[in-house]
This record gives structure tokens, C-alpha cells and sequence, in this order.
């Protein structure tokens, strides 16, 4: 028995199902992955012909571009917009992608992808970046506008620099995306970016639409992107709560302080001088002195002395010292 003979194939592409876009400054970037077989479910042979389509509003769809792209492959088009788009007022700019046979035919347009007309949002400009003690100040020409300002941070491995692994921390994220909202003020504070890193930053403007129920967003182009070695030259806090208590017996006098919160505290240096002398005060304490607390068990007998003590971080910045306090060591 013969099988029923079959109407010949059209070669339909089936239709793209996952395009993504933005518009970001002057232009869309287009997204997609090309089927990998027909409508009649047949595998695709060949660079497969891609009709960029772009419509303003319920207007007519304009041919934005044509590419030839093989089945099964990533798509992407960045689409260039002319003038009577990128400026005048703001309206709803929609993007489909068709994918047609060799008689121009297809099978449907891909799922939209929507954004607006108008001009961009402006670039950010006079990007900087500066450390501080308290992470990473990054600076730039503020500009109405916006929603936010959404800032890119990478982390960039440098044999040369200190990790934070290297340093007794947690390794530091790779990328990391941080958002300022509200009135653009020009400046932010990195407060996650660990000292003694490089890092590259770049950063952008964005604002949010809601048209006919259509959600979304647009950038503005990036940044110029700068790379800044974050390195730790700022001295830690200077010591609190100093107190020095004599001990006769043990010929000694005890002191101690509030231990400093920093994370990368090394340690503690005590200096002492003779009490109610102008001379220079001496580092009594060890080296690598961890602990807040230190026994003088070289002060002599019957000798009043005046105390001060300093915070040392692990890149050897050393905090102002602080006020003095004195003991007298009685004589027994």
C-alpha cells in the first residue's frame, strides 16, 4: 500500500520565541536564538535570511535590518536609530524579527520587544573614582532625568595587589551591580568595595516606562570605564578608653583600651615618657602587640609616667596616638 502523497514543504523557519532588547543611548540592542528546525519540524539547513522589523506605535513596520544567520545560533542586531527616532517626543517603539524562506515568506513574527523614541538619556561624564576609608567615592557631572544610576563594578586580579583571601577576609565578589535612586547628586559611596583591590567601574543613567501596559527600561550609553587601585593608605582610628593601673606587687603597671572595630587591624603600639617631661614618648610594647591591653614591667619604682597608645592596620598605617593617661608606680 503507497502512503498518501504529502503537499511539498514550505520551508518555513519556525518563529523566533525569546527576542530581548533594550535601547540603550541611541540605539537597541537585539537578542535572540535561531530555531533549529522548520513548521514541519524538518532541521534547517544554512544561513537562515532575519528581517529586523521596527514600528512606531501601531504604525507600519520598517526594515531596521536583514542578516543571514545559521540555525540554531545566537542572534543579535544593534539598531543604529535615525533621527525622527532618536529625537522629537516619546512614543512606543516595538521590534519583532521574521525569519523567511527563500520566496520571502514566513511563518510569524517573534515576540515583541518594546522601548520609546526620543533622546537618550545623557552619558554620564567626569567619571571618577577616589578611595576613602570607608570603600570606594566614585564622582560625575550630575544631570536631571533619571530614576537611578546603576554602577558596575569588577573586580580585577592583580598578582601584584593584595587579595582579600591574602589578607585574612573574604574573597571579594567578581561583578557586582550597585543602584543609586532618588535626585541624581553626581557622587556615591561604594561601601562593599574592600581596600588594597583594583577594580574597573562603569556606570549608566536609567529610567522606567509603563506605556499600554508594557513595562520596561532605558539606558543611557555607559560611562567612560576607569580601573582605580583602591589602596589602603588611611590610618585607623586612634584608641579609646585608655586606663593604666599600678601593681606594687608586681613591680608592674597594667594598661588597657577599647579594642578598635576595623577589619583589617593589626594591632596596637604603647608609647610612654616620664610624667610632666616634654621629651619624645618611647614605644614600650613588642612588635605585633595583638591584644588591647599591655603590662609595663619595665617602670621603675616610685616614677610617675604618662601612657599613650596607637592602632596599627595591616598595611602598616599607624592612627594618631591617643590622649595620655598617668600612673605612678609606688615604691614599696
Amino acid at each position: 500500500m503507497n502512503a498518501s502523497p504529502q503537499p511539498p514543504s514550505l520551508k518555513l523557519p519556525d518563529p523566533v520565541a525569546d527576542l530581548s532588547g533594550s535601547r540603550v543611548g541611541d540605539e537597541v540592542h537585539l537578542h535572540w536564538t535561531m530555531p533549529k528546525r522548520d513548521t514541519d519540524k524538518v532541521i534547517l539547513k544554512g544561513d537562515q535570511k532575519v528581517r529586523i522589523c521596527r514600528r512606531v506605535e501601531t504604525g507600519a513596520c520598517e526594515t531596521a535590518g536583514m542578516l543571514l544567520i545559521a540555525p540554531n545560533a545566537p542572534g543579535e542586531f544593534v539598531d543604529h536609530l535615525p533621527g525622527a527616532v532618536a529625537g522629537g517626543s516619546t512614543r512606543l517603539l516595538v521590534y519583532t524579527v521574521a525569519l523567511e524562506n527563500h520566496a520571502g515568506h514566513n511563518a510569524g513574527p517573534s515576540n515583541a520587544v518594546y522601548t520609546v523614541t526620543g533622546p537618550p538619556l545623557p552619558k554620564m561624564e567626569d567619571f571618577s573614582a577616589a578611595a576613602s576609608p570607608d570603600g570606594v567615592v566614585l564622582n560625575w557631572k550630575p544631570e536631571a532625568g533619571a530614576e537611578l544610576i546603576r554602577i558596575h563594578r569588577v573586580l580585577v586580579v592583580d598578582p601584584k595587589v593584595k587579595q582579600p583571601s591574602q589578607m585574612g577576609g573574604s574573597p571579594a565578589p567578581a561583578e557586582q551591580t550597585l543602584e543609586v535612586t532618588g535626585q541624581d547628586e553626581g557622587k556615591a559611596l561604594d561601601r562593599d568595595a574592600a581596600l588594597d583591590n583594583v577594580y574597573r567601574y562603569g556606570a549608566e543613567r536609567v529610567r522606567r516606562y509603563t506605556i499600554e501596559n508594557h513595562i520596561f527600561e532605558v539606558t543611557s550609553a555607559l560611562s567612560d570605564v576607569i580601573n582605580i587601585n583602591a589602596r589602603d593608605i588611611f590610618a585607623p582610628r586612634t584608641p579609646i578608653g585608655l586606663q593604666a593601673v599600678a601593681d606594687p606587687e608586681a613591680k608592674a603597671i597594667d594598661l588597657s583600651w577599647s579594642p578598635n572595630t576595623e577589619r583589617d587591624i593589626a594591632g596596637y603600639e604603647v608609647y610612654r615618657r616620664e610624667a610632666g617631661s616634654t621629651s619624645n614618648p618611647v614605644r614600650v610594647s613588642p612588635p605585633g602587640l595583638i591584644a588591647p591591653s599591655f603590662r609595663d614591667a619595665s617602670a621603675r619604682l616610685g616614677r610617675s609616667y604618662a601612657y599613650s597608645v596607637s592602632a596599627v592596620d595591616r598595611d602598616g598605617n599607624e592612627s594618631a596616638r591617643s590622649a595620655d593617661v598617668e600612673e605612678t608606680l609606688p615604691q614599696q
